[in-house]
């Protein structure tokens, strides 16, 4: 029994110092509009911007370019916002409003490198480029190039195109206009099923970025709390009584806390609630304090977090100065690595524990289970 106490005790330090830096990390990416440059990043890739040279460094230039023009698009700026100095970005855009951008960039008429071979809207190759709209002539998904083309064709406001003649006249050039509604709708589904899957893989590349940044603030906070695995194992077996406390700890937040998205547990996908810039920096704020006083100064300091001692105490005290450092170097990554698992993951982990040691789950969540299947 002593070794399931001193598990949920690790467990629930680990669920704490995780909550810590999942809202520290869901802070950073309201400031820095995390979400958002990962959405501008998928209309890129949606686009195939970056195929349209090889060049590495005129690629970057172009991607570049063609970020700040969907910056600049009327839908783009509507759903942006500003928190003091820093501009923030659209953290999610539906496919209606990414077809509007889109169509708003065709109208237009963002150029392309000279010389790249180009296609007519009837998909022939090398026709003059001013007889299609720039936008589509590097993508090279046929079934997104007809999506764009049908909706670009059924939009009354894109400006009439001209072509120069061998006397050097401007020749205005007839364009076909979609009137077909069923084919404009399929163009929709078929567009927003393309859009949903860019946006499937835009959501775990924000996921991977999102496990970088909690490695790294999973460190800092091993740092500022000197939570060592090996020290906080040695305090959790040697203070029983406050061993006890923190399991008393545990039990209650499991217990007042029903599922892993009750407290304080942020979303990593790029689809969050509609809030102000503000709004949600302030309520971020609001449960960084809830965390630390409510919860993480709750902690019992013997078998816990803290600096018992300065650094240099520790480092004078110990016998084998090298081994020291090791040990507490390596502790410390241990810790950082735990909470870089993510607070999700050890809220489902302590509730089986803890019904674990409860023998079982309690008649009344047992009830709750069986009335949802």
């Amino acid at each position: 029994m002593e070794t399931l106490e001193i598990i949920i005790g690790f467990i629930f330090i680990f669920l704490l110092l995780s909550l810590l830096a999942t809202t520290v990390q869901e802070l950073w990416a309201s400031l820095t509009s995390l979400r958002g440059k990962m959405l501008l990043k998928g209309i890129v890739k949606l686009l195939e911007i970056e195929n349209i040279v090889e060049d590495e460094t005129r690629r970057q230039e172009l991607v570049a370019q063609f970020s700040e023009k969907v910056k600049n698009t009327k839908v783009f700026q509507k759903h942006s916002g500003r928190f003091l100095w820093a501009k923030q970005l659209p953290s999610y855009l539906s496919a209606e409003q990414v077809s509007a951008i889109i169509q708003e960039l065709m109208r237009e008429d963002t150029p392309v490198p000279d010389g790249y071979q180009t296609r007519s809207l009837s998909g022939d190759a090398n026709a003059a480029p001013a007889m299609m709209p720039s936008m589509l002539q590097h993508i090279k998904q046929d079934s997104l190039y007809k999506q764009l083309e049908t909706l670009h064709k059924s939009d009354t406001r894109r400006q009439p195109m001209s072509t120069r003649s061998l006397t050097g006249e401007q020749i205005p050039v007839p364009y076909e206009v979609e009137q077909d509604e069923w084919r404009i709708n399929q163009a929709k589904v078929g567009f927003k099923k393309t859009y949903d899957e860019i946006m499937d893989r835009t959501t775990g590349w924000y996921k991977r970025s999102v496990q970088a940044h909690l490695l790294v603030f999973g460190l800092l906070i091993a740092l500022a709390f000197d939570a060592d695995t090996f020290k906080i194992y040695n305090n959790l077996t040697y203070h029983s009584n406050d061993r006890q406390q923190l399991l008393s700890l545990a039990t209650n937040f499991v217990n007042s806390n029903t599922s892993n998205e009750t407290y304080a547990i942020v979303p990593d996908s790029l689809e969050v609630r509609s809030l102000a810039p503000t709004q949600q920096i302030s309520e971020l704020r609001s449960r960084l304090d809830s965390i630390l006083v409510n919860e993480i100064s709750s902690v019992p300091s013997p078998v816990g977090l803290g600096w018992e001692q300065s650094p240099i105490e520790q480092f004078s005290q110990a016998s084998n100065k090298l081994l020291f450092i090791l040990l507490k170097l390596a502790g410390w990554l241990v810790t950082a690595l735990a909470i870089s698992m993510g607070a999700p993951f050890w809220f489902d982990l302590l509730q089986k524990v803890v019904n674990l040691r409860n023998s079982g789950i309690r008649p009344q969540d047992a009830e709750k289970q069986r009335a949802k299947a």
